[in-house]
């Protein structure tokens, strides 16, 4: 850690989501205190922010309840195989393994480094419109952050983690460069989104004309309704996509069209707290289509567990299976 974790304070958002960063700092707090190089000084600092609130403590007993409640998802997950013994004790606890594995990186992880750095950022859940002095307009998705430098000769922001949506003002003798990874896309007044996220950049324009780049002198031109991706594989190839699905973020909806259950359940938790797993390699392939409201999880699970005959498991806020269950009677 590059510092003691009270000293990473949340960025302060008008979101619901704020207490999901307070349970993050809490997280962070468990695992350095299993550290072997724990130092006396840790066990003050950490003492302090425990006490430094009520919603700390309560974030803190979150931890601990959830840390606990892992024990009874890995047993129901090991239970339900019904293989021969030794095959099926292998299967249920690499399961097991595998779900506390993904919910230990998913604690451990944590967007402070980025906020830190950043000029503008968001909780997970949120959405934030910037207003640049420019006359530009920048909407930060959920878990976003961004630097923004405006200058005579140019206008430049770096996209750290998330997506952005920037509606550019139009401005020939000041090109608006977007950064992101060792990329970047390079406009003069247009609509497009940049997304950043697993080591690689997704571009996707609305309306106008942008140059992306990926570092390697080759670049891409993309007009209205196309998109390119870029990372460790170097530049793609445009593509056409579908504006209604690339941009219903905006609108506070994701769409999906004939896509797998897994992938599905992978960009929900972009934007809830804690995390939801499929359990099951053959459910994660089930396909799903569908119009859902990011701020009403309630209601999508409700419609999962309805056309999909899933059986929702909540073990704490933070954690959620979905399991193969019963069909819905007609």
């Amino acid at each position: 850690m590059t510092g003691t974790a009270h000293d990473l304070q949340p960025t302060a958002v008008d979101s619901p989501m704020t207490d999901d960063a307070l349970f993050a700092e809490a997280s962070a707090w468990h695992f350095r205190l299993q550290a072997d190089d724990v130092s006396a000084a840790d066990r003050r600092d950490f003492a302090a922010w425990l006490a430094g609130s009520e919603a700390c403590a309560r974030a803190w007993d979150e931890v601990q309840a959830l840390l606990g409640a892992l024990q009874r998802p890995a047993q129901a997950v090991h239970a339900a195989e019904r293989w021969p013994a030794r095959r099926s004790a292998w299967r249920g606890w690499a399961c097991a393994a595998a779900l506390l594995l993904g919910l230990g990186v998913t604690l451990v992880q944590s967007p402070w480094i980025d906020r830190l750095r950043a000029d503008q950022a968001t909780a997970v859940g949120e959405s934030r419109v910037l207003d640049l002095a420019d006359g530009s307009r920048v909407q930060l998705n959920t878990d976003s952050a961004v630097q923004i430098e405006l200058e005579a000769g140019e206008r430049r922001v770096r996209l750290l983690r998330g997506e952005a949506f920037f509606e550019v003002s139009h401005d020939p003798g000041r090109p608006f460069l977007v950064a992101s990874g060792a990329g970047w896309v390079r406009v003069v007044g247009t609509r497009f989104s940049v997304d950043r996220r697993d080591g690689e950049t997704r571009v996707r324009v609305e309306s106008g004309r942008v140059e992306v780049n990926a570092g390697t002198g080759r670049a891409v031109l993309l007009e209205h309704d196309q998109g390119v991706e870029f990372g460790a594989a170097g530049l793609g190839n445009a593509h056409a996509i579908d504006p209604l699905q690339a941009f219903a973020w905006r609108h506070r909806q994701l769409v999906f069209r004939q896509q797998p259950l897994g992938e599905v359940v992978a960009e929900l938790n972009r934007y809830w707290p804690g995390r939801t797993f499929v359990v099951g390699d053959e459910l994660e392939r089930r396909v799903v289509s569908g119009v859902f409201e990011i701020d009403k999880p309630d209601a999508v699970l409700k419609a999962l567990h309805l056309t999909l005959g899933l059986d929702v498991q909540r073990y704490t806020p933070y954690l959620t299976l979905l399991r193969e269950g019963q069909s819905p009677q007609p």
